[in-house]
């Protein structure tokens, strides 16, 4: 499985030639899918061409907070004579993609895959929902780089504990937050990590006490001063989103207005009854919700009457409308979703093992009654390509055995940050909204580990053989 021979340091004309491969496939991929770009399901293009044109982040002159930062603002940066352009969209996401790949090929030479290096990145290149998201404008293929750099900066600063490790490490963190808030619980517990991980697993060995071997104590500075560099560095790059907020808003939100809304999604009574009542296979439609949530301005509490879905107009009060803030929406949208799970605790859980099967679901679901043929197959072979993937990803997990498995030996903490991207995207998704899209930014972990389970299947069968 570990290659003894490989070096961790790969020259760089192999390295250009897995960012030639990965540019290859990416940028066929958005041409064939160029339509894609044309579409803004997430107003990420129309907010970032209100600041180039108006300088405010939000529509028109009326600021907002709904969506996170980073994406939209590099659009803007980029934007050629205040407009973005759907080729410099499709461009950008090309050029993360290229990025993700050569990252993942980088650290599984640090894993020492030797030739099983370039499966990895081969495995990163052709994802389906790493590609389908590189023809679109929202933030995955962003999210995903990010993601894998993270645990790159994390890898290199556990093999070499410096402050300037750290701080390399906090700033990729922080423009991560700044790009999906879901990854701010993965800087908590990764800090929290640092520490336990600075003081046991990277303390030397070799010390010897009247003739017994001991773990002298590492210094402070790598057990706090070092996740306190990590940490400031993150805040760092996060306070200009969290002050632009306080300045704007008078509130200091580091991350959006859109969780409430976002948590409401996932609990209310149409998506409850759809879990009780609607056919497998079949997908919710969340027409009835959005209907109601445009009368909120009739309401001014979550146990209204008019909550209580299916809503009619005839169930409006014959109040003066409320006006509330984007951030007093955000605050009332989450007290609606407490109201409806405190109402059905039960199928709120249930709902929480739904969110979490969606998110790690196999096969896409079947989005249009009258399916082509061809796009049936597409999602047969999606599901069989996830269906392998997650098999080789969960062996190298299954067969350790100590210092018997040298990948686990040698880069424990490189695996432990991807299982706590994992754990913190399951858990964030398990009360938020979910399906298979969400999951982009853990693919390159999961390929990492794919490409470790085939190294080892290899080498066992080697050394089976006679």
């Amino acid at each position: 499985m570990v290659d003894e021979t490989s070096s961790d340091k790969p020259e760089y004309q192999v390295i250009l030639a897995v960012a030639l491969c990965a540019l290859v496939i990416r940028v066929a991929f958005v041409v064939v899918m160029a339509e894609s770009l044309d579409a803004d399901p997430d107003a990420y293009r129309r907010i970032a061409e209100n600041v180039r044109q108006h300088g405010v982040y939000g529509s028109g002159s009326s600021p907002t907070a709904f969506r996170p930062p980073l994406y939209p603002v590099l659009l803007a940066a980029l934007a050629m004579g205040g407009e973005v352009s759907p080729s410099m969209t499709g461009g950008l996401n090309v050029l993360f993609g290229v990025a993700t790949v050569v990252l993942t090929f980088l650290l599984a030479k640090q894993w020492r895959l030797g030739q099983w290096s370039f499966l990895a990145a081969a495995l990163v290149a052709i994802d389906p929902i790493l590609l389908n998201q590189s023809a679109l404008v929202m933030t995955e293929t962003l999210a995903s780089l990010l993601a894998v750099a993270g645990m790159f900066a994390l890898s290199h600063w556990s093999a070499k504990p410096s402050t300037a490790q750290a701080v390399i490490a906090g700033i990729v963190f922080g423009l991560a937050c700044l790009c999906r808030p879901t990854f701010i619980p993965w800087l908590g517990l990764s800090l929290s990590v640092t520490g336990w991980l600075g003081s046991s697993l990277r303390a030397p060995s070799n010390a010897t006490t009247g003739g017994s071997k001991t773990r002298p104590q590492p210094p402070l500075s790598r057990v706090i001063g070092q996740p306190l560099a990590f940490l400031l560095s993150a805040i760092l790059v996060i306070s200009p989103w969290i002050l632009r907020n306080y300045n704007v808003f008078g509130v200091p939100k580091a991350t959006t207005t859109h969780g409430g809304y976002t948590v409401l999604l996932g609990n209310n009574p149409s998506f409850y009854r759809y879990l009780r009542e609607a056919p497998r296979g079949t997908t919710w439609d969340a027409v009835e919700l959005a209907d109601a949530w445009e009368q909120r301005r009739y309401s001014t509490t979550p146990n209204d009457a008019m909550w209580t879905l299916p809503h009619s107009a005839s169930d409006i009060k014959d109040v003066d409308p409320v006006v509330r803030s984007e951030f007093e929406d955000d605050k009332f949208a989450y007290s609606l979703a407490r109201r409806y799970i405190t109402d059905e605790p039960g199928m709120f859980v249930y709902a929480c093992f739904v969110r979490v099967s969606r998110l790690w679901q196999i096969i896409p679901y079947k989005t249009n009654v009258d399916e082509s043929t061809g796009r049936m197959w597409l999602r047969v072979a999606t599901g069989c390509w996830y269906s392998v993937l997650f098999v080789l990803a969960i062996v190298p997990i299954v067969v350790v055995r100590g210092a018997n498995n040298r990948l686990f030996a040698e880069r424990t903490t490189t695996i432990i940050w991807g299982l706590l991207l994992c754990f913190t995207f399951t858990a964030v998704h398990a009360l938020y909204w979910s399906n298979m899209r969400m999951r982009a930014p853990l693919m390159p972990f999961i390929c990492l580990m794919a490409a470790s389970g085939i190294a080892w299947i290899s080498t066992y069968v080697g050394d089976r053989k006679p």
